[in-house]
């Protein structure tokens, strides 16, 4: 903290003057302007001040008053002492009163040069227009300094330099303020800043004394701040402590980049009133912020309260390295305060891969992890929408195979079309996924000779998806293409195989918790194996058909780079699925004509399914295992023997989605 030295300020010479030095009753009506109406750069003496007042005067000046003062242009002054744009020396006389009713502006250049001294107790110094204070050299000189005096702002005033009040001097700032300097008062100074819209302070506020000074044993060394930021107005935080007596008001406190050691800043606040602003940052990971403290001086016996509602803005940060579980406290309270006040949030903070919320720890305000972001979660919501991709396509391609069954006629062309929704996926943090989607498939098969009862053919497709996630949606384009074959023998019974390779690119566009938009886009490729067995019984036009299944595939894990700076891994996983399922049928046939009508039911088991995926290196498990159930009814009708027209609705509720899907499309027999 910045201390002030003040010995040897009312040191003077008989030699010394002043470019006017006030005494008596005195009243200017005219322009005052300080060297240029008193030209004492040239007068070869020394000069301590460009106006000095002296106790027991009363001065008014009715219009503006400008100084500019300069070090260099001084000659002969005793190295050390400081010199003034205005100052009133220690006294013993009565008071004395000088009062700016015009604008008051004061420039000074060098250093021990101040702009405003009052070092008198008896003196008082009112601006009731526009002041402006500028000081070049703000480590060796000050704006104000007030040492038992008094110094009264009415006007807007906009000082560029500190502010000093110490031994019971007192600064009152009022109207609309722009401070760019550091705040100090200790051993019974005081500042009072009742500041209006507009206002802006920019540095360090400190009315903290030492208590172990050895100088000042058992005094209370501390000064009173009392800052008061109407709505519109704020304050910057520069320094990493600030000590004020009071805030209130509805102005913005922002802790801003700090050129000392310490990245992150504290306040300490000994009574908070109003509805103040907050804007705080943090680094959970390491658990470090900037801080609110609601406490005091070990030295002052003042008491210590809180009240009022208050906000606290948090920045998102998506590459901070978080687990989830961290815990930050940003506001301590006393615990002898009297405590009223409330803190809250405009929004939850994001914070890497996790979502955090200010929660209320006795009188402690602390940010504890609750779920995963929007953007994370839509960033691993890949891993569900891949996988079920993956599924819905392998069992939309057994369908066509399961139709060219049916019909008995195989070399065909076909196209076949289909359309559904997923509901309400749950796996741990990933729950509440929903997709809905649309796709086709082509292909040719061929049997391989007349009796044979091998057919064999390709294909190729297209699915596109449109996940709904938290604050967001997406899109998902699935190009996948592969081989089957089919065995049918006489008797019923049949072999279903299918090799399938995929390449799946995903995007999603989400808002966070402050609405600003996130997106992100990842790639992945996949092999699957599947095989389908049954049995067909035909009972004169009806039948029945048991089926089990096998399915084992690879999916490719990948990486997505979120616009927000989140970078998200994704496991590569294999699924081993198993079903079995029996369908229920009517046939009827003519001689050119069929139609078949059908419904089935049966169980899936996922028996592997087990990945993972990274939010900035914390990794998390996920799992695809659960049961779920197979149900659906459809139509498939034949025309003239080579048109064939199919359509099915599916249903698949169990304990990690549901799907709802139909499925239709249309075959040539060639």
């Amino acid at each position: 903290m910045k201390k002030r030295v003040l010995i040897g300020l009312s040191l003077t010479t008989p030699l010394a003057v002043n470019a006017l030095n006030l005494q008596g009753s005195q009243t200017f009506t005219e322009e005052v302007n300080i060297p240029i109406t008193h030209d004492f750069e040239r007068s070869g003496t020394e000069v301590l001040a460009g106006i000095n007042i002296t106790s027991g005067s009363n001065t008014i000046f009715k219009n503006n008053v400008t100084i500019n003062m300069s070090r260099d242009d001084i000659h002969n002054l005793e190295s050390g002492v400081y010199i003034h744009g205005i100052r009133s020396l220690n006294g013993i006389g009565p008071q004395s009163s000088t009062v700016f009713d015009g604008d008051l502006n004061i420039g000074v250049k060098g250093e021990n040069i101040d702009a405003i001294a009052l070092l008198d107790k008896n003196s008082t110094v009112i601006i009731n227009g526009k002041t402006t204070l500028t000081v070049d050299n703000p480590d060796d000189s000050d704006a104000i300094v007030v040492s038992k005096g008094n110094l009264i702002l009415n006007g807007e005033s906009f000082i560029n330099g500190d502010i000093y009040a110490i031994d019971n001097g007192t600064v009152k700032i009022n109207n609309k303020s722009i401070i760019n300097g550091d705040i100090f008062t200790n051993f019974g100074g005081t500042v009072i800043l009742d500041l209006a819209a507009g206002s802006k302070i920019v540095g360090e506020v400190s009315a903290f004394g030492d208590p172990d000074d050895p100088d000042y044993p058992g005094q209370d060394t501390t000064g009173i701040i009392k800052m008061n930021l109407a709505k519109g107005s704020s304050w910057e935080i520069v320094g990493d402590y600030s000590y004020i007596t009071e805030l209130s008001g509805q102005g913005d406190i922002t802790f801003t980049n700090f050129t000392r050691s310490n990245n992150f800043g504290e306040l300490v606040i000994e009574n908070l009133k109003g509805a103040s602003t907050f804007n705080l940052r943090t680094d959970i990971a390491s658990q470090q912020s900037d801080k609110i403290i609601i406490s005091k001086s070990s030295d002052t016996n003042r008491t210590v309260s809180a009240e009022g509602t208050h906000t606290i803005n948090l920045i998102n940060n998506g590459s901070a390295q978080t687990t989830g579980n961290e815990k930050l406290t940003l506001v301590e309270i006393d615990d002898n305060a009297t405590n009223t006040a409330e803190f809250k949030t405009n929004h939850d903070v994001e914070l890497g891969g996790y979502q955090y919320s200010l929660n209320k720890d006795g009188k402690d305000y602390v940010l504890t992890g609750k779920p995963i972001t929007s953007s994370a979660m839509a960033s691993a919501g890949f891993l569900n929408a891949n996988y079920l991709m993956n599924y819905v396509e392998t069992q939309t391609l057994l369908k066509r195979l399961g139709d060219m069954r049916t019909s008995g006629k195989f070399g065909d062309v076909w196209l076949r079309g289909f359309t559904g929704k997923l509901d309400s996926f749950s796996g741990g943090k990933l729950s509440k996924f929903d997709m809905s989607y649309h796709g086709f498939q082509f292909g040719a098969d061929k049997q391989l000779s007349e009796n044979s009862p091998f057919v064999i053919g390709a294909f190729v497709g297209q699915t596109y998806g449109n996940p709904d996630y938290r604050n967001g949606d997406g899109s998902l384009r699935s190009f996948n293409t592969g081989i089957y074959a089919t065995y049918l023998d006489n008797s019923g019974f049949y072999i279903d195989s299918v090799v399938k390779y995929d390449r799946q690119k995903n995007h999603f566009k989400v808002k966070d918790t402050a609405n600003n938009r996130i997106q992100g886009t990842g790639h992945s490729n996949g092999l699957g194996l599947s095989m389908e067995l049954g049995q067909k019984f035909k009972i004169n036009d009806f039948y029945i058909e048991p089926q089990t299944q096998f399915s084992y595939s690879h999916q490719n894990g990948n990486t997505i780079n979120a616009s927000n700076g989140l970078n998200v891994k994704l496991g590569n996983y294999y699924s081993l699925l198993g079903r079995a399922s029996a369908l229920f049928g009517y046939e009827y046939k003519s001689d050119k004509n069929s139609i078949n009508l059908y419904a089935k039911t049966g169980i899936v088991r996922e028996f592997d399914g087990d990945t993972y995926y990274k939010l900035n290196n914390h990794k998390e498990s996920h799992s695809f295992k659960g049961n779920w159930w197979n149900n659906g009814v459809g139509i498939n009708a034949n025309f003239n023997q080579k048109h064939n027209i199919y359509l099915d609705l599916e249903s698949s509720p169990g304990n990690k989605f549901d799907l709802l899907q139909v499925n239709g499309g249309y075959r040539y027999s060639f």
